[in-house]
């Protein structure tokens, strides 16, 4: 018979037990009943003849063995046997198999969870055709190397870009703010200009209708929207007869072609896209004529690697640079980054510490395990040995021993695999902003493999040493002294091993968990320079597509004018005590444009940077930024714009050691309008006299130092929108709804943007923030679940050391021995294991403190937090070592001396 009919054969006879059976059952019946009947015709009785077939040819059961046998179906009917057998044995004994299931459980889950995390934002997160060869191109400042910077290119880059020899197909993009007109209130939405080539760049199927195709760049054409699915939900309920309606943004109407499915957020780091629409449409609205840029995406060709696609593409970069030098640096080199990189950077380091923390977890479930399957053979010892001496072999014990740990293994794998799921979901909720937003945790093939290998791999790693331990019963002592007896030395080493291991892994677990929970507590109290509570961001963004509107406020005058009256309407909402602008980037931890400084009186050797922030003079009182000398510009020098400046006191100790720097001069070149949106003073790039110096506030990240700043008046510098900053009498979402109305009695159809947010909320939803608070508080539950397994292992042990010198202690108590002896020697089996353990705990933590200190920041453990930790794992010890070792000391001598 060949393999493939031997497989055939065997799967038939596994998936037709009981067809199989019948057959066998009814065709020896026959033979049974023919031998009879020639017994009968011999002159034999018809129940005798019955009789003599039965015992000449056996049992029907026999047979039934002795086929499967011969078709090689023995080992599997001996598997069968030995897992139910196995199951019988656990439900026999539901406390042991609830703690050693739940063991496994809690370390199989955790790391299935995050190998599911990494598998869904590191490995396979976007839901892109050939994502791995999508590539961000980004400028690398060579006098900066750590910071990159992204760049954009006009319509004929992107051509003569789009004609490279490594470039498959080239996306470009342009993010907007939109508004749905036609309804009472305007709607503010997140708007993606893409080149019509999209629907084939990112080989993403649209959930109905289509997506963005070449046929939509003929100027012709009806125009088209393209909807993201949260839109589409949040919009439209859901409704699947939406293809084909008119959505009106900023007044004109679009056919709705399509709607994107849930995993598509395309966003490039830059926020989600509500809508979606054809490159054609972004048309000139001003004069002049805007040329706009295009941030692009790259798919290489699948036989270029990325160092040979930079040398490629660095000569067109070059030449782009040397046309429009301004968004270039000065020396610089080109770095294709996969579209994954900057979640890598962000978050690879704290997922793979995670990844290590729950395989620790994991190893000490598994000891866990290990010590109960010790415990419970010993408690078993008798039974082997009976087994043993009617025949049963080494091999045969080993199986079944394997077969009862590996029951266990996939219990917890089963009932881990569901808390999984949840527990992966975890991360994504409490740091969003570190993920990609297309990251969906799902239980897929890899991720179910790799729960099952993993399962298998803990099935016969915590059982397979037990079961060697055991398969070997001493017969002539066992069955002498009856169920129990006191182990030998060599096992207690191997008892003292798995203890001491547990207790050093769950040290370094809780030391690991303080040192985040203390770096994210430093956090807490970093401080910020100024005061975010009850105040709130809320923006504006001008009409510059509406030729009517914007003839209205195309000037400066007229602009600063509308913003101004914007703000003074919003001041006069009941309980809004102050109202600030800011036309830039000025709302802290991140704030401000880099810019090159002059100052006057220091030479020009080295290159002088600076934050520059564009606000009104009420930026200071709103965010409570103390003014430390100097004064604050008034409303006159506002509306002027020019000649004057404040600085932090960053700038002023760097730049200005042994100096006052009130009265001194300095200049940004830069500083000036760059295109028909935006509007400066005649004089924003001349010199400028510092007036004030202010406290520092933080204006790069939570973590980092504070960058030298300068603030400006607003009226310097007016891009075609409008931060205003409203600190309130009590929480200040709840006066949106007054500050939208406030912006509407100044223009009916000037909408407040959906991006209003709380700057406490804000400083909360920070990447670092977010990535610290993660770390703190999955480190806290991991190093608390490795606590409870540890203790359970502990109180495991002395329970058993109890039990098994239940009759010792009877002895010793006859014969006088105190309580407070019988308890130290109750302890004793345990206590120097914690002590070892402890002390290797100690030893190890010193050793990767500085991995933690490069790979986790704000995470500096020290002898404080250390010590907190190691105190907590004592007392913990002591008290599940102190309940089971209790009772010990109520044994009573008659009932001990009975107790074999």
């Amino acid at each position: 018979m060949s393999l493939f009919g031997l497989l055939r054969c065997w799967w038939r006879a596994i998936v037709s037990r009981s067809h199989i059976d019948h057959d066998v059952k009814e065709e020896f019946q026959f033979y049974i009943d023919s031998y009879a009947e020639d017994l009968i015709r011999q002159g034999m009785e018809p129940a005798e003849a019955q009789r003599q077939a039965r015992i000449t040819l056996g049992r029907a059961e026999t047979q039934n063995e002795k086929y499967r046998n011969a078709i090689g179906l023995r080992a599997f009917d001996e598997l069968d046997a030995d897992i139910r057998y196995g199951l019988r044995s656990l439900f026999k004994n539901p406390g042991f198999a609830s703690v050693a299931v739940l063991s496994l459980a809690l370390g199989i889950g955790a790391t299935t969870a995050m190998f599911s995390l990494i598998y869904a934002v590191l490995i396979h997160p976007f839901p892109y055709a050939d994502s791995d060869r999508i590539m961000n191109p980004v400028l690398i400042d060579e006098q900066n190397p750590q910071q990159y910077r992204w760049f954009a290119m006009y319509k004929p880059q992107f051509e003569l870009f789009s004609h490279a020899r490594s470039i498959e197909s080239l996306l470009g993009f342009r993010n907007v703010n939109m508004e749905i007109t036609g309804n009472e209130l305007p709607e503010d939405v997140a708007a993606i200009y893409l080149t019509e080539n999209a629907d084939t760049f990112f080989g993403v199927r649209a959930l109905l209708g289509r997506g963005i195709q070449p046929s939509d760049a003929q100027s012709s054409g009806q125009p088209i929207v393209v909807l993201n699915y949260k839109f589409w939900q949040r919009h439209f309920n859901g409704d699947p007869a939406v293809i084909g309606r008119t959505l009106q943004l900023d007044h004109a109407n679009y056919t709705i072609a399509g709607v994107m499915p849930r995993s598509f957020a395309f966003n490039d780091m830059m926020g989600i896209g509500d809508v979606y629409l054809p490159r054609s449409l972004l048309r000139d609205t001003v004069n002049p004529p805007i040329r706009w840029p295009y941030t692009p995406w790259i798919k290489l060709k699948p036989n270029f690697t990325r160092a040979q696609a930079n040398a490629d593409l660095l000569p067109l970069v070059k030449q782009f640079a040397k046309e429009n030098p301004h968004p270039y640096p000065k020396q610089f080199h080109l770095q294709l980054q996969p579209i994954v990189g900057p979640f890598e950077e962000n978050s690879g380091h704290t997922l793979f510490l995670l990844l290590a923390a729950v395989l620790l977890l994991l190893a000490i479930g598994c000891a866990n395990c290990s010590i109960l399957l010790l415990a419970r053979g010993e408690a078993r010892q008798h039974e082997l040995a009976v087994r043993s001496a009617i025949g049963a072999s080494r091999w045969r014990i080993i199986r079944q021993l394997l077969i009862e740990s590996l029951v266990v293994s996939f219990s917890g794998a089963a009932l881990g695999a569901v808390a999984s799921y949840w527990l992966a979901r975890l991360p994504l909720k409490l740091s969003p902003n570190s993920f990609p937003a297309e990251s969906v945790i799902r239980i897929n093939l890899p991720v179910l493999a790799f729960s099952v290998g993993l399962a298998l791999c803990s099935g016969i790693l915590f059982g397979l040493v037990p079961a060697l331990m055991l398969s070997r019963p001493d017969l002539a002592r066992t069955m002498q002294t009856g169920l129990r007896r006191i182990s030998g030395s060599s096992k207690r080493r191997r008892w003292n091993l798995l203890i001491a291991g547990q207790i050093a892994l769950t040290l370094l677990l809780l030391a690991t968990a303080g040192s985040a929970i203390g770096g994210f507590l430093r956090l807490m109290k970093t401080p910020l320079g100024y005061d975010p509570n009850n105040v709130m961001q809320a923006g504006i963004m001008l009409h510059w597509n509406n030729p009517n509107d914007w003839e209205r406020i195309k000037s400066r005058e007229d602009r600063a004018a509308f913003i101004d009256q914007v703000r003074q309407k919003i001041a006069a909402v009941p309980g809004v005590t102050s109202v600030a602008v800011s036309t830039g980037s000025s709302i802290p931890p991140y704030s401000g444009f880099e810019q090159p400084v002059e100052i006057s009186g220091k030479g020009n050797d080295e290159e002088r940077k600076a934050r520059v922030h564009v606000v009104s003079p009420e930026f200071f009182a709103t965010l409570k930024i103390p003014l430390l000398r100097g004064r604050v510009w008034d409303q006159t020098e506002n509306q002027r714009g020019d000649f004057i400046a404040i600085v932090n006191e960053s700038f002023a100790n760097h730049y200005w050691t042994q100096e006052d720097p009130i009265g001194k001069q300095l200049r940004i070149p830069s500083f000036k309008s760059g295109g028909p949106l935006e509007a400066s003073s005649p004089q924003s790039d001349d010199r400028r006299e510092v007036i004030g110096v202010i406290g520092n506030l933080r204006n790069d990240g939570l973590d980092r130092p504070v960058e030298p700043a300068i603030y400006l008046p607003y009226t310097s510098y007016m891009p075609p929108f409008a931060q205003f900053v409203i600190r309130t009498q009590s929480e200040p979402l709840a006066y949106l709804h007054a500050v939208r109305e406030a912006v509407r009695s100044v223009a009916a159809d000037q909408q407040i943007s959906n991006g209003a947010y709380d700057l406490r909320e804000a400083i909360e939803s920070d990447a670092q923030w977010r990535r610290q608070q993660l770390f703190s508080v999955l480190f806290g539950v991991f190093s608390g679940l490795a606590l409870l397994l540890a203790l359970a292992g502990l109180f495991s042990v002395v329970s058993w050391s109890v039990a098994e010198k239940t009759s010792e202690f009877g002895v010793r108590i006859a014969l006088g021995a105190s309580r407070s002896h019988i308890l130290w020697v109750a302890l004793r089996v345990a206590t120097r294991s914690v002590m070892v353990g402890i002390a290797a705990g100690l030893i190890f933590d010193l050793f990767i403190q500085k991995l933690l200190s490069q790979w986790m920041n704000n995470s500096d453990l020290g002898s404080n937090g250390l010590a907190v930790a190691t105190l907590l794992l004592v007392i913990c010890a002591i008290i599940a070592c102190l309940l089971p070792a209790r009772r010990a000391t109520s044994i009573h001598p008659v009932e001990a001396l009975r107790y074999e």
